[in-house]
């Protein structure tokens, strides 16, 4: 925004004010409002669907012919795929919408990396690798908000490794790194993947809700990383790796304040 004023003689004032942050935080608030009526308004549905249709295959199996049959078994297999990803898709949007105030207390961030990661060992085509530094002091945090910002930034690290053409001499790793920096007393949490890294368009937006890279994403992963982010008080960057002017992956980080660094 310009604004300007006449000063006494020839001179003129001119004033830019960024209101970047104010845009941004607008464009949520109403974002949130959407996916608050859509999650209502898709999940009451979805329920009586799946029931519905497993009752139908209850019903008539064995009183088919096989061809019947297996018509009848696909179809309602695709019926019960198709509500399970809606209900992710409302998930994903009471998430979004409902997410509650953060309450902040000492927590050991390195404890919870361990735990959130061993939930993915042997779930996955794409391993995720541990770079912790020992002597990281405690962080103010809601652990729960902290593991969904875990969980949230592996997925989309791990989506964005296996979405890249497969090459048998590449390594595709996800890496879950933490510093302490003592010259802010901030512990920095950050994932690395090896994926194909962010457009330019979507590096400027990748946190406002529903701008997303993949052909079945939401958009709401970034987007709930930094309402949580804001909450804890912490700032969040994202930036692609580059090597020889070549883009080898991306990088979402956060820098949370220490128990030490709060009580002061």
């Amino acid at each position: 925004v310009a604004r300007g004023a006449e000063l006494p003689g020839d001179d003129r004032l001119l004033v830019f004010d960024d209101i970047s942050e104010i845009v941004s935080a607008q464009r949520a608030q109403a974002w949130g409002e959407v996916a608050r009526r859509l999650a209502h308004e898709i999940k009451n549905p979805l329920t009586p669907i799946q029931l519905s249709a497993e009752r139908l295959e209850m019903k008539l199996t064995g009183k088919l012919a096989t061809g019947d049959q297996a018509i009848l078994n696909k179809s309602v297999k695709t019926i019960v795929d198709q509500v399970e990803a809606m209900k992710r898709l409302v998930n994903e949007f009471r998430d979004y919408a409902r997410l509650p105030a953060a309450e902040l207390t000492p927590v050991d961030l390195n404890v919870l990396v361990h735990d959130v990661v061993q939930l993915y060992e042997n779930n996955s085509a794409v391993p995720v690798v541990l770079d912790l530094e020992p002597n990281c002091p405690m962080v103010m945090g809601d652990a729960q908000q902290l593991r969904q910002v875990i969980h949230n930034l592996l997925q989309n690290a791990q989506d964005a490794c296996e979405a890249m053409p497969t090459d048998p001499e590449a390594e595709r790793t996800v890496t879950l790194r933490t510093q302490w920096q003592s010259g802010t007393e901030r512990v920095r949490l950050s994932v690395l993947d090896s994926g194909a890294g962010f457009p330019e368009k979507i590096l400027k937006r990748a946190f406002e809700p529903y701008v997303t890279t993949k052909s079945k994403g939401t958009g709401l992963g970034l987007a709930v990383v930094k309402k949580i982010a804001d909450e804890h008080g912490a700032r969040v960057d994202i930036k692609n790796r580059m090597l020889d002017g070549l883009v080898v992956g991306a990088q979402v980080s956060l820098s949370l304040a220490t128990d030490k660094g709060a009580q002061a």
